[in-house]
């Protein structure tokens, strides 16, 4: 009998051991199921939802046969998307008064997709370049619009680069110089849009009703990672007395190798201080060629 209560006493044993076991999963298994989805929860807080955007292109390359056909390629795969397509000749329209055979008849195309809208480029060389010259080049944008050799060449406004971040009333006067030219240009399409690109954040003074847009951060993603580790720049684009509409944050340089859920988390963060974005991996000559990720970049960007 006492051999048989051992044995009893051992098997009793180890059922109450895999009782505890058993348990122990249980209560583990409950914990996770509590666990898991509020850490998914804060995980999705950290990375907020991104904005609906538009990709604003410095569109630098001069259109040799196939040059310009990623472009074309991303704005047919993505029609909810909006361009805004930055036209550069030759720093600026030119010294002819219409553009070449084969910046015509990529533009046509350019101007046909519902989708996109097409800007000249002006420099200004921060206030400093030539009063005259900076009119004439407007002129001569305004002028594509009669273009005897080809229709449908007008463009939509003017990106004014290289325009000034500091106050002074001589840069003031300037400015409202060459935006109350580009919105009287009669050959522009409406409606004449605007574009100023200091790549910082301007004196407020600078960005007057007559400027729709502002390049707020121009720069590479390390300069970005630096300046807003501290939030300071998050701090200063969410301080903007504009709405996010008129703002744009071009960044090049980006991490290669990043995945594809890391370029849509950065586009998302810059989406809640700048409605017009541009991301490029190239870490030189950014505006020149595309680059290998482009279409990846454009996927990214939210709508």
């Amino acid at each position: 009998m006492k051999g048989n209560d051992a044995i009893i006493s051992q098997i009793l044993q180890r059922k109450r051991k895999r009782f505890w076991y058993f348990s122990l999963a249980i209560v583990f298994l409950l914990i996770l199921a509590v666990v898991l989805p509020v850490a998914f929860v804060f995980s999705r807080r950290r990375h907020p939802k991104g904005l609906k955007s538009t990709v604003l292109v410095p569109l630098y390359i001069y259109p040799v046969p196939g040059a310009w056909e990623p472009l074309h390629n991303a704005i047919v795969a993505r029609p909810n998307l909006n361009f805004t397509v930055i036209i550069n000749p030759d720093s600026g329209p030119g010294s002819t008064p219409y553009p070449s055979s084969e910046y015509t008849s990529e533009i046509q195309r350019l101007n046909v997709y519902p989708n996109v809208r097409t800007i000249g480029y002006v420099r200004t060389g921060y206030a400093e370049r030539n009063l005259t010259e900076v009119l004439d080049d407007i002129s001569t944008y305004s002028g594509w619009a009669v273009n005897p050799n080809a229709t449908d060449q007008a463009v939509h406004g003017i990106f004014f680069d290289e325009t000034p971040n500091e106050y002074t009333s001589e840069v003031s006067d300037y400015l409202k110089t060459i935006n109350q030219a580009a919105k009287n240009a009669a050959g522009l399409l409406p409606d004449r849009t605007i574009i100023h690109n200091p790549g910082s954040i301007p004196d407020a003074r600078l960005t007057d009703a007559d400027v729709d847009i502002t390049v707020a951060f121009e720069g590479s993603y390390q300069d970005y990672q630096e300046d807003s580790s501290s939030k300071s720049l998050r701090a200063r684009l969410a301080s903007l007395p504009y709405d996010r509409s008129r703002v744009s944050s071009i960044m090049f340089s980006v991490r290669t190798g990043m995945s594809q859920g890391d370029r849509r988390s950065l586009a998302d963060e810059l989406s809640q201080h700048a409605e017009f974005l541009y991301l490029t991996d190239l870490g030189q000559d950014y505006y020149e060629s595309f680059g290998p990720h482009f279409q990846d970049f454009i996927a990214a960007i939210p709508t």
